[in-house]
């Protein structure tokens, strides 16, 4: 029972790997193909055996026991070197294989299927090491063409030295066959994690995308947007009201004496107090509306609907803040907030609709703050006259 977790681990990896999903782990790539490498040479040994070519069978059994070093490798991170160990050793065996039974067993097409290889690793896998990160971009294709170079040798050196061993016509197909199908499967395989890496690479940049317009478009100290992104909000708005004459009105907030607050308990609790703010102002909005810190310790709420809809709003916040205290250290701080209000009619711009609002909330500072202003009184002017 106790294996168990281990293996529900082991297989897990397998299917993450084969299907990409959870994430893309080159490490556990790299380290399945050389399992993949090891058992195939495996086969060979028992194939060879089978052939009756003992020579190649004792090489394989050498060569299983180097790829086990070469997993070793792979695993302590040093990818570079066990390809290169992997590149040598399939050239060899190429070598080896064509003195043999010739070149037509098939053994070449090791050769070819470890080219992919390369590119991957270069690709994906040598990125985090700086020395590796500025190899020359044709490294992989001057790779590529010494591989061809050394093909190219063998085969010639092939016409003119015949194999060791004579094989029969049938032995030979089946070496030819197997090799054949073994590295085009290693080809898919390969290609399958250059996709998945792809794919994989494509999603991390749109996140870390997605991320970055993110923490472009939010306040960083009380997680509201900013300035920039309400005057986007603020243009769809004006758009949609043109459109579809779907009004809606802007809120004006700011904290009475903050400056206070700060020269009492330091910068450090003006900042929890509007972080507190900004809390209290998410809680009193509706699905829709736009909160935001439109400068210090002013804020600027986008409200869908009417001036009574903004004020009951506007109150809501006015009177949840007037009730809320605020503990820094052994201090426990209350402070109240003026609010002004502006809704859109047609022909209004967002300049004027803003002006406004800011206008309402001084208005509501002149005449005892903690209120919140729709509108204006209107001054009356008195005329008198000498009789």
């Amino acid at each position: 029972m106790a294996d168990k977790p281990e293996e529900m681990k082991r297989e897990s990896a397998f299917i993450r790997v084969v299907t990409g999903i959870g994430g893309i782990n080159h490490q556990e790539i790299l380290e399945i193909l050389s399992v993949a490498i090891i058992i195939i040479h495996v086969v060979m040994v028992f194939m060879y055996h089978l052939m009756g070519v003992w020579q190649l069978a004792l090489y394989n059994i050498i060569v299983t026991a180097y790829y086990s070093y070469c997993l070793t490798v792979v695993r302590e991170g040093k990818v570079f070197k066990g390809y290169l160990l992997t590149f040598i050793e399939i050239v060899l065996q190429m070598v080896i294989t064509m003195f043999f039974i010739g070149w037509d067993s098939g053994f070449f097409c090791y050769v070819i299927a470890i080219i992919p290889l390369y590119y991957y690793i270069s690709m994906f896998v040598t990125g985090n090491n700086e020395k590796e990160k500025n190899e020359h971009i044709f490294t992989p294709m001057i790779w590529s063409f010494v591989t061809l170079v050394i093909l190219l040798a063998t085969y010639i050196i092939g016409q003119f030295v015949a194999p060791i061993v004579q094989m029969e016509s049938g032995a030979m197909k089946v070496a030819f066959i197997f090799n054949v199908v073994f590295s085009v499967l290693l080809i898919i395989w390969m290609s399958h994690f250059f996709v998945l890496g792809y794919k994989s690479s494509i999603d991390i940049l749109s996140n870390r995308n997605a991320s970055l317009d993110e923490e472009a478009s939010i306040d960083p100290l009380t997680g509201l947007v900013n300035r920039r992104t309400m005057e986007l909000s603020l243009d769809k708005a004006l758009e949609d009201a043109k459109k579809s004459g779907a009004l809606f009105s802007l809120v004006m907030g700011d904290i009475d004496f903050f400056k206070r607050i700060n020269d009492t308990y330091g910068h450090d609790c003006g900042d929890v107090s509007l972080v507190a703010v900004a809390d209290i102002l998410k809680t009193c909005v509706r699905d829709g509306d736009v909160v935001c810190r439109w400068g210090g310790e002013e804020f600027l709420l986008l409200v869908k609907g009417n001036r009574s809809v903004a004020s009951n709003v506007a109150e809501r916040i006015r009177a949840r803040i007037e009730n809320n205290v605020v503990e820094y250290g052994e201090h426990k701080i209350t402070f109240t907030m003026t609010l002004g209000v502006s809704t859109y009619a047609p022909g209004y711009s967002l300049e004027s609709l803003v002006t406004q609002a800011d206008e309402n909330l001084y208005y509501g500072k002149e005449h005892g703050r903690n209120q919140v202003v729709s509108t204006k009184p209107k001054v009356t002017s008195t005329v008198s006259a000498d009789v």
